[in-house]
């Protein structure tokens, strides 16, 4: 029988999620998209890279530290109802942070729209979404933040009514991705988090888990796509060259398509020689958030397993790397038929990521927690520590970056131009040089001890 949860904070746990976060940041900023080591880009299709593990162990994070959250609040009192709605608010906050971050390039610079009419409106959505945001994620001066709210979407609604409703902005929102990585982060903690609430045992979680990523596979392997047939996860993205019948070679093309349309990821979109769009695909879409579910899932049954108060480090320990070397055999093994694949979020990847994950854990573990090697860990800790809001305002600096003009070219071309090298070197550089200057903010704030929590 697990016991009580332990009181002391894992170090490791903030640890691999500030290495998971500088991890994104890396491969999210390089210097150019058109030079880049490939270890740092997705697998094209089929296969995994470094890149790959980086979402997955997140979430697999999100898992863990609910089982280091949930049990203790209960325990100090807060009701099952006061969680819950905690989880709500939660993961509205995530969402309207990913929204913000898709829709940032047309806050402050705005090409074409410099009329006072244009200030007013981003000055309205700045507010209103801001407000929406601290409100959502907990404070203790409602009043003031609804009042600011309140101001933000009078100053939106009086700035879209003098532009006429013609603004990039509103255009942006207008035909926003509705997918991404935060809001895939809000629904799988969300769903999870409901489970959890549901049947909090680890026999449930088992179960949900194994049937999350069963039926995904079944689903996607063997019930017929209209218009296509059975579905052919060989086939990567197609082109303008595919024929209109091979388009939706799987469940995740068709049903992204078909629900989101316009709002998913831009960069995979086809259009007809008319303009119109006949194939979308997002890779935080719809259907492959059931398997991202079961990444979350099985974080919590690692939790479960990390706060027992039956049993001691070493033994932990030693489950940690026994669950990680049978997750990543077993995932290799059911790659035999079903492919890993980031793209779709495979059964496959899903449980070959959380092996990775463990294992990852437990190095970490082992050195932090039971040896105190804690010496040149203290930048992952603080980007652990505040790890939202790194993802967050990381993304606006560097779309700042981009969209900020010097000479012929923007601000981050030239400071890739600076950095020494062959030009795939030269990305690379920008990139850890970026994670470097993050690291630093992360630091400062922890040493002040602020935190930015959602």
């Amino acid at each position: 029988m697990s016991g009580p949860v332990p009181a002391r904070r894992l170090a490791s746990l903030d640890a691999l999620r500030g290495l998971t976060i500088a991890a994104m940041l890396l491969v999210n900023n390089p210097g150019s998209w058109s030079h880049i080591y490939w270890p740092l880009e997705h697998a094209a299709w089929n296969g995994w890279t470094f890149t790959d593990l980086v979402f997955p162990f997140f979430l697999f994070m999100v898992g863990v530290s609910m089982m280091f959250s949930f049990p203790k609040r209960l325990a100090r009192g807060d009701s099952r109802r006061t969680l819950v709605v905690h989880v709500l608010q939660r993961s509205a906050a995530l969402m309207l942070l990913g929204w913000w971050g898709s829709s940032w390039s047309r806050v402050l610079w705005t090409g074409q729209d410099n009329d006072a009419w244009s200030i007013v409106l981003r000055l309205g959505f700045v507010a209103g979404a801001a407000g929406a945001v601290v409100l959502l994620a907990g404070t203790d001066r409602k009043r003031e933040w609804m009042g600011v709210v309140g101001a933000g979407l009078v100053l939106f609604l009086v700035g879209a009514l003098g532009s006429g409703w013609d603004d990039s902005l509103l255009s942006r929102l207008a035909g926003l991705r509705v997918p991404g990585v935060l809001v895939r982060i809000a629904w799988c903690y969300l769903l999870a988090s409901a489970l959890w609430f549901w049947m909090p045992t680890w026999q449930a979680m088992v179960g949900w888990t194994a049937g999350l990523l069963g039926v995904y596979f079944a689903f996607m392997m063997f019930v017929p796509i209209p218009g296509f047939g059975m579905p052919d996860l060989s086939r990567g993205f197609p082109t303008a060259e595919t024929p209109m019948d091979d388009l939706f070679s799987n469940w995740a093309f068709y049903i992204d398509y078909h629900v989101f349309g316009e709002h998913t990821w831009s960069f995979r979109q086809l259009r007809n020689a008319g303009g119109q769009l006949i194939w979308s695909f997002d890779p935080e879409g719809l259907i492959s958030t059931i398997p991202a579910t079961a990444s979350v899932l099985l974080g919590i049954l690692t939790g479960k397993w990390l706060t027992r108060d039956d049993t001691d480090d070493a033994h932990k320990l030693n489950g940690l790397f026994v669950a990680a070397g049978w997750l990543m055999l077993l995932g290799l093994v059911v790659s035999i038929w079903m492919p890993i694949n980031k793209r779709i979020w495979t059964s496959s990847y899903t449980i070959f990521t959380a092996g990775m994950a463990l294992a990852t854990l437990g190095i970490l573990y082992h050195a932090i927690d039971m040896k105190g090697w804690a010496k040149g860990t203290g930048w992952m800790v603080a980007y652990g520590k505040n790890a939202i809001f790194a993802f967050v305002a990381s993304g606006m600096m560097a779309t700042s970056l981009a969209l900020i003009d010097i000479g012929d070219g923007s601000l981050k071309g030239w400071l890739y131009g600076v950095m020494p090298g062959s030009p795939k070197m030269a990305s690379f550089l920008f990139g850890m040089s970026f994670v470097a200057v993050w690291a630093l903010i992360a630091l400062a704030l922890d040493r002040r001890k602020l935190y930015f929590k959602v």
